[in-house]
């Protein structure tokens, strides 16, 4: 077992509108989870470009280089939404994904995930997938391995730049960065373990 400490990286940007008073309370519980199990929170709160024209959501995947330029040391990295909140004595999820790319299928809303898969499809010619195996982005778990992966993703999304606005916020309106990865991760032939659904236990106001 490694001595390093694996990392829970968060973005909440500092005067987000969208970040509302539950900020405080998910920082806590992570920090308050970390404690207990060798792992440290990192909270990326500056915007490393204009938030209106890269939303945090696509900001997040350049957390490797966030942490290497930071001389931070670390294991494992998982991004986690800053709207979720984990029990201080859950389990240690780092030690359930094999060191591969990990996560939570996203298969509440079938139609939105077919929909948004449907709407980047012409992206990505050759990657097939369907709503069963679609993770959701907010709670994602990496190890170094995947540095490459991440700069693949940043590197998509600034060749891509204006289409995947425009996708964002005027045509297809399904999501920012979650269907692009899903398309990206396969794409690049990366091994993916899905977690249990209790790690990323989604819209539970209407369960």
């Amino acid at each position: 077992m490694s001595d390093k400490k694996n990392i829970i990286f968060m973005t909440a940007l500092d005067g987000a509108p969208d970040i509302l008073d539950y900020k405080e309370w998910s920082i806590k519980s992570w920090e308050l989870w970390s404690k207990k199990n060798n792992a440290e929170v990192i909270v990326l709160d500056q915007e490393l470009r204009d938030r209106t024209v890269m939303k945090p959501t696509w900001q997040r995947w350049h957390v490797f280089e966030i942490l290497d330029n930071s001389d931070i040391e670390y294991d494992q990295v998982a991004l986690v939404d800053i709207d979720t909140m984990i029990h201080p004595n859950a389990p240690n999820f780092f030690d359930e994904t094999d060191g591969e790319y990990s996560g939570v299928n996203d298969d509440l809303m079938v139609e939105w995930v077919h929909n948004s898969i449907t709407g980047y499809q012409d992206m990505f010619p050759g990657v097939k997938f369907d709503w069963t195996t679609y993770m959701n982005n907010g709670f994602i778990v990496m190890s170094p391995k995947h540095k490459k992966l991440c700069e693949t993703i940043t590197d998509f999304y600034y060749e891509n730049e204006d289409e995947l606005r425009m996708r964002q916020h005027e045509t297809l309106k399904k999501g920012s960065d979650q269907t692009p990865v899903n398309y990206l991760v396969r794409r690049e032939g990366y091994p993916i373990t899905h977690l249990s659904k209790k790690w990323n236990f989604t819209h539970m106001h209407v369960r």
